[in-house]
This record gives C-alpha cells, sequence and structure tokens, in this order.
C-alpha cells in the first residue's frame, strides 16, 4: 500500500508547517507539493520520507513523477560516465 505525501505527514503526526519548516521551503510551497507531489525534486522527496518515517517507495509521489525521478537518475548516471570517459 502506498501513502499520498498527506497521509504520511499525518500519520507521522506533523502539521503542514511542522514539515514545511524542516525541509527549509514556505508552507505554502508544501501546501503545494501536497497537491501535487510531483513537483518535488528527488532529494527532497527522500527528505520528507526519511521525516515521516516512511520509505521512499511507500510514498505515491505520482506514477509519471516517479518515472521522471528514474529517468533523472539515470540521466546523471550517464553524463557522470560520460564526463569520466566511462560511456
Amino acid at each position: 500500500m502506498q501513502l499520498t505525501v498527506k497521509k504520511a505527514r499525518l500519520l507521522s503526526g506533523m502539521t503542514q508547517k511542522d514539515v514545511a519548516e524542516v525541509l527549509g521551503v514556505h508552507v505554502q510551497t508544501y501546501m503545494k507539493w501536497e497537491k501535487n507531489p510531483e513537483e518535488m525534486s528527488i532529494g527532497t522527496a527522500k527528505q520528507f520520507s526519511r521525516l515521516v518515517k516512511f520509505g521512499f517507495d511507500e510514498i505515491f509521489f505520482d506514477k509519471e513523477s516517479n518515472l521522471i525521478r528514474h529517468n533523472s537518475i539515470l540521466n546523471r548516471t550517464s553524463e557522470y560516465e560520460y564526463m569520466e570517459g566511462k560511456a
């Protein structure tokens, strides 16, 4: 079962303001992420999952965003390998 960002936050007992402060963003930005979690960066999503104590894979960030994150990781790996002469 995957949790929404909002549900994960609620189960952790945190307010939107609490999460925003820890993530270092304005509460309005965090509120937008609850409605559109695909806009959250990979790093922020991982930080959020640690904060609410649910695994990254347990939180539903959106199928499209998960694909975008996966492709982003692959692209960064390919760029790194190219820069290092490994490609």
